[in-house]
């Protein structure tokens, strides 16, 4: 409830023209402040399709319109390459992960979209994270994620229920993946994902985070940050608050 709250006061505020950050205070502060561009194109306003499927998922998702376009966007890159699944872990009540899968629907992708959350809340916390401890974002279910993807006839979703790899991972250990997006929230469970699905990645596929450019969720930044030291990465740091990691062998 207090997410989606801060969320419509925030879309309030950027009406009239001003935003609300939260700054962690138990990290680097100099490392943190608000980002401001002169860029003003915005495809995300004349992209008919993606305006469609946004409106439809806005309020199952605590991404905004800049991180969900992004991913929009990915998935249609992602069909360039010649097989592999998609999956998101960390789903709350499904709105990216709905959008993900309608995009790969529209782009041909004939492969399953897996959906996978506790839908109790973050697992994993521990000291290498600031503002999570555990339990957070507990306000969703699998009825609700399963309710929106039937609305949206989306056939390619499967939902996975459980700690992700250990109690899902087996249902998917014969998969490959193309696309990947992650919004866990902490270091830990960020790792164990990648160190998990990173066999299973084809060449070329495309990690995204949620959270690297968020004070909250410093443990993202710490692990996205070893992944640049790894010779088969490409890491790119979008300003909307994404990392985008492609896998190159």
């Amino acid at each position: 409830m207090f997410e989606a709250t801060k969320k419509t006061i925030r879309n309030g505020l950027r009406v009239l023209g001003y935003d609300l950050v939260k700054f962690s205070a138990t990290h680097n502060q100099r490392a943190y402040g608000l980002i401001a561009t002169s860029a003003t194109y915005c495809p995300w306003n004349v992209d008919a399709a993606f305006c469609e499927i946004y409106n439809a998922v806005r309020h199952k998702t605590l991404a905004d319109v800049y991180r969900t376009y992004e991913l929009w966007e990915l998935v249609e890159q992602a069909a360039k390459l010649p097989s592999g699944a998609l999956i998101e872990v960390g789903v709350w009540r499904g709105g990216t992960g709905a959008l993900i899968a309608k995009r790969a629907q529209l782009c041909g992708i004939d492969a399953p979209v897996y959906l996978c959350d506790t839908f109790t809340g973050v697992v994993k916390a521990g000291g290498k994270d600031s503002d999570y401890h555990g339990g957070e974002h507990a306000d969703a279910s699998r009825d609700i994620v399963e309710a929106l993807a039937a609305w949206m006839d989306l056939p390619n979703v499967r939902i996975l229920q459980g700690v992700f790899p250990e109690q899902t991972g087996a249902a998917v250990a014969d998969e490959t993946f193309r696309f990947c997006h992650i919004d866990v929230d902490v270091y830990q469970s960020a790792r164990d994902i990648v160190e998990w699905i990173d066999s299973r990645m084809v060449p070329g596929g495309i990690y995204v985070y949620d959270d690297y450019g968020c004070p909250g969720t410093v443990g993202i930044t710490r692990w996205v940050d070893e992944e640049r030291k790894r010779p088969d990465r490409i890491v790119m740091y979008n300003l909307n608050g994404h990392a985008v990691v492609v896998k190159t062998r």
